[in-house]
């Protein structure tokens, strides 16, 4: 089984995020790739089909991206046993023709009001049915926002269920009171079919404009602790105190 070596932890645990290049294998790429506009009707080289396509739910694709076997032994590896889930969908972003492409200038945590599950994420992933270039819709992300999101919830634990939203605070700045002297300039998740993206659950992200000419079809699978109220009722004091690594 697949597992990360001493420096890929070591830069998962800096950054808050690790990037896994030809990660999944091209035959289940394709597998999703025929689920994908079996399911949505249409196809990628007919571009008058998409109309219709946008108009249906989210394609339930197998197998799951977070039950493949080289997915779950990471995982396994991050959180032993004590993650649970691998499940979350697909999210497409379609072109926006006539946008003018530019880098997001915030983005959210998941797993609050309005972001998800309530529950405290603890690892997720991300990857790509088509490759992606900058500017494609790419996932984007702010490296080390999860040290700083970490320094918030302990300075204010009271505010881990979401209460954060009623602050005069969040109505100034939004989901940027996450970020603070560790969190870098923002990034995009570029890449090919089947590269990998894993991510801290507190690293702050969004999505970004898809100008151009190709969908945008994002697979995520998210995990939490199995004792998120345990997690949520006493804090980790280390950011990695829930974690096996």
């Amino acid at each position: 089984m697949t597992t990360l070596d001493e420096q890929q932890i070591l830069d998962f645990k800096q950054n808050g995020y690790l990037i896994l290049r030809d990660f999944i294998d091209s035959k289940i790429i394709d597998q999703w790739r025929c689920q994908f506009w079996q399911q949505v009707g249409g196809s990628l080289e007919d571009p008058t089909s998409w109309s219709q396509a946008k108009q249906a739910g989210s394609p339930k694709l197998k197998p799951q991206l977070g039950g493949l076997p080289d997915i779950q032994s990471i995982v396994f590896q991050l959180g032993s046993s004590d993650f649970s889930g691998g499940g979350c969908g697909i999210l497409t972003r379609w072109p926006q023709e006539g946008k003018q492409w530019q880098m997001p200038q915030s983005g959210h945590l998941d797993g609050y009001p309005g972001e998800g599950c309530q529950a405290v994420l603890m690892v997720a992933l991300t990857t790509y049915l088509y490759d992606v270039g900058p500017g494609g819709g790419s996932f984007t992300f702010w490296p080390g926002s999860h040290h700083d999101a970490h320094t918030y919830f302990l300075q204010h634990p009271d505010q881990i269920e979401g209460t954060f939203r009623d602050l005069p605070e969040w109505k100034e700045q939004g989901w940027s009171i996450f970020c603070g002297a560790n969190t870098q300039p923002p990034q995009e998740f570029a890449g090919q079919a089947g590269d990998v993206i894993l991510w801290h659950g507190w690293l702050t992200h969004t999505g970004s404009a898809n100008v151009r000419p190709s969908p945008r079809i994002g697979l995520f699978a998210r995990w939490v602790h199995k004792d998120d109220a345990g997690v949520r009722k006493n804090l980790p004091q280390s950011l990695w105190d829930y974690w096996a690594i």
